[in-house]
C-alpha cells in the first residue's frame, strides 16, 4: 500500500516537473526570440542609413537614447569633435583696362602688360568676399559633408576643427539639387567622424540637436524637436526636408542636426524667416537622401538620379479625381497616389514606348501609389523617391489602373536632363585650373616728406597704393598704405628697383618682404616680415 503512494506521488512529481520543464523552455525561447528581433531591428536600422566609410575607428554616437535629464550635454560632448567650421572666399572679378608701362616718375601699377598683366593682374577693381558655414566628419579618413551652397563658387575652402586645427580643403563631389557637398581635408591621422541614423524612423515631436557656426560662433548646440517630416517644396530640390525649431542661422548651413542616440539625421540648410534670424522653422536634408548622394559622389565623383519617364499631374489630387480612376485612399496610405499624364523619353518628348516606365507596361492614366516599397501620397513623394534612387536599379511600381492593382518591375535610367542642366555647377576642378595667382601689387614711390613721417632712411621704401584681392599680395597680408621697405634683405629705394628685381627672380623663388605699417587712430605704427613664392 504505501508503495503504491510512494510510485503516485513519484510519478505527480514527474509530471510537475516535465511541465515545469516545458514552461522553462518556453520562456527561454520567448526571451531569445525578443532579442533576436530586437538584435535584428537594431541591424535594420543600421544598415537603412549606412555610409560608405573607408577609414578605420568606431564612430561617435551614444550606445543607447539618453533622458533630456542629461541628455544633451552628453550628446554635445560626443558629437562635437566631428563638426568643423568651414570659411571661404571668393575673388569676384570685375573688368579692367590693359595699361602702360609706367614712365619714368610715374606710380608703378603692377597691373600692367607682359610681365605686370600676368603676375600683377589689372587695375584693383577685384574684391573679395567671404563666407562661413558648418560641415561633419563621416568618415575617419577627412570625408566632410556640407551644403552646396556653402562652397559653391569658392576658390579657397579651410576647414577648422574642434580643436583649433585648419586645414585646406578640397571639394570631392557637389549634389546641387539636394544641397549637398562632400569636401576631403588631409591631416595625416585618424579624425573623429559621427555615425548616421535612420531619418525615416523619426517621428514629429522626437527631441534634436542642431550643431554648427551660427553667424562665425563656433561649436554652437541648438536644441529642439522634430516639427515635421517629408517638407517638400516646388522647386528643383529632391530634399525631402526635415523641420525643426531648433534654432538655426547664418552659418549653421552644413552642420549635423543630431538625435538623441548622437546619431547624425539630418544636414541643416536653410530657414524660413521674414527676419533674417531664425524664428523656429528650419529645415535639414535627411540622411534617408544624403546617404545616397555621399555615396555615389564617394565613389563616382557625380551624382546620378533615377529617371522613370513619366509626367505626372501636380493638381490636387480631388476625391472626384480619385472616384473616377479607381483610387482609394487606402491603396497610396492615406493618400491618392500619382496620375501618369504622359509617357516620355530622355528629351522630354511624348512616347509610348522609349522611358523605364513605358517599357515595364506602365500606361497613361495609371495611378501610381507604391514605389519600391514604400507608399506614393502625392507628386513629392514620387518626385523625391525616383530621384534619390541611382539609375540602373530595378524597382516594384504598383499602379492603379481605373480601380484594378498592378505592380510592374521597372530598370530606372538615368535622368539625363538634371545633369545636362546643373552640369556647369557640378565641376569644381574646372575653376582650379585657372591661370596662376598674381602677385596684385600696385606701388609708388615715397615723398621726402612722407619718407620722414615715417622714420625711414633716405630713399628707402615703397608706398602700397592698391592689393587685388585674392592675390598673393593679398594672402601675404599687405594692405594699402603700408611700406615695403626690403626685399630678401635688399633695401627697396624705387618702385622700378623693386620691379625689376621681382622681373629678375625665377618662378618659384621666394620673396621675403620688410614691411612697415604707418601709425593710425586705430592702431600705432608697426613692422612685420611676410612673403609670397612669384608665380
Amino acid at each position: 500500500m504505501k508503495s503504491r503512494r510512494w510510485l503516485q506521488m513519484i510519478q505527480e512529481r514527474r509530471g510537475l516537473a516535465f511541465i515545469m520543464l516545458l514552461l522553462t523552455l518556453a520562456i527561454g525561447i520567448t526571451i531569445g526570440t525578443i532579442i533576436q528581433r530586437g538584435a535584428s531591428a537594431e541591424k535594420t536600422a543600421r544598415d537603412a542609413a549606412q555610409l560608405k566609410i573607408s577609414g578605420e575607428g568606431r564612430p561617435l554616437g551614444l550606445d543607447s537614447p539618453v533622458s533630456l535629464q542629461d541628455g544633451f550635454a552628453k550628446i554635445a560632448q560626443a558629437v562635437e569633435p566631428a563638426v568643423v567650421n568651414i570659411s571661404t572666399s571668393q575673388i569676384i572679378r570685375a573688368a579692367r583696362s590693359r595699361r602702360q608701362q609706367p614712365q619714368q616718375g610715374e606710380p608703378f601699377d603692377f597691373f600692367g602688360d607682359d610681365f605686370f598683366d600676368r603676375f600683377f593682374g589689372g587695375q584693383q577693381m577685384d574684391r573679395k568676399v567671404e563666407s562661413l558655414g558648418s560641415g561633419v566628419i563621416v568618415d575617419g579618413k577627412g570625408y566632410v559633408l556640407t551644403n552646396h551652397h556653402v562652397v559653391a563658387q569658392a576658390d579657397k575652402i579651410t576647414v577648422k576643427l574642434q580643436t583649433g586645427e585648419e586645414t585646406p580643403a578640397n571639394v570631392i563631389g557637389v549634389d546641387p539639387e539636394s544641397d549637398l557637398a562632400v569636401l576631403k581635408i588631409d591631416l595625416r591621422k585618424a579624425l573623429p567622424f559621427v555615425r548616421v541614423g535612420d531619418s525615416d524612423k523619426l517621428k514629429v515631436g522626437d527631441w534634436v540637436l542642431a550643431i554648427g557656426s551660427p553667424f562665425g560662433f563656433e561649436q554652437t548646440v541648438t536644441a529642439g524637436i522634430i516639427s515635421a517630416t517629408h517638407r517638400n517644396f516646388l522647386s528643383d530640390s529632391f530634399g525631402d526636408y526635415l523641420q525643426t525649431d531648433a534654432a538655426i542661422n547664418r552659418g549653421n548651413s552644413g552642420g549635423p542636426l543630431v538625435n538623441m542616440r548622437g546619431e547624425v539625421v539630418g544636414i541643416n540648410s536653410f530657414i524660413s524667416t521674414t527676419t533674417g534670424g531664425s524664428v523656429g522653422v528650419g529645415f535639414a536634408i535627411p540622411s534617408s537622401v544624403f546617404v545616397n548622394s555621399y555615396n555615389q559622389l564617394i565613389s563616382k565623383g557625380k551624382m546620378e538620379r533615377g529617371w522613370l519617364g513619366v509626367t505626372m499631374n501636380t493638381a490636387p489630387f480631388t476625391p472626384e479625381i480619385a472616384k473616377f480612376f479607381g483610387v482609394s485612399s487606402r491603396d497610396a496610405g492615406n493618400g491618392y497616389g500619382v496620375l501618369v499624364t504622359q509617357l516620355v523619353d530622355e528629351n522630354g518628348k511624348p512616347s509610348k514606348t522609349a522611358g523605364p516606365a513605358a517599357k515595364a507596361g506602365i500606361r497613361e492614366e495609371d495611378v501610381i501609389v507604391e514605389f519600391n516599397g514604400k507608399p506614393i501620397k502625392n507628386f513629392f513623394d514620387l518626385r523625391a523617391a525616383v530621384a534619390n534612387t541611382p539609375p540602373r536599379q530595378t524597382v516594384d511600381v504598383k499602379v492603379i489602373r481605373f480601380g484594378e492593382p498592378k505592380t510592374f518591375s521597372v530598370k530606372l535610367e538615368e535622368r539625363m536632363l538634371s545633369s545636362r542642366q546643373t552640369e556647369d555647377s557640378i565641376s569644381m576642378d574646372k575653376r582650379e585650373e585657372r591661370r596662376d595667382k598674381e602677385i596684385g601689387l600696385n606701388i609708388r614711390d615715397l615723398t621726402p616728406a612722407q619718407m620722414q613721417q615715417l622714420n625711414l632712411e633716405e630713399g628707402a621704401g615703397l608706398l602700397i597704393d592698391d592689393v587685388r584681392a585674392g592675390s598673393l599680395a593679398d594672402d601675404a597680408g599687405l594692405a594699402a598704405n603700408m611700406v615695403i621697405v626690403k626685399a630678401n634683405g635688399k633695401v627697396m629705394k624705387t618702385a622700378r628697383q623693386f620691379y625689376d628685381y621681382v622681373a629678375g627672380l625665377r618662378s618659384g623663388d621666394s620673396v621675403v618682404l620688410k614691411v612697415v605699417v604707418p601709425a593710425s587712430p586705430q592702431r600705432p605704427e608697426g613692422l612685420f616680415y611676410t612673403s609670397f613664392v612669384k608665380p
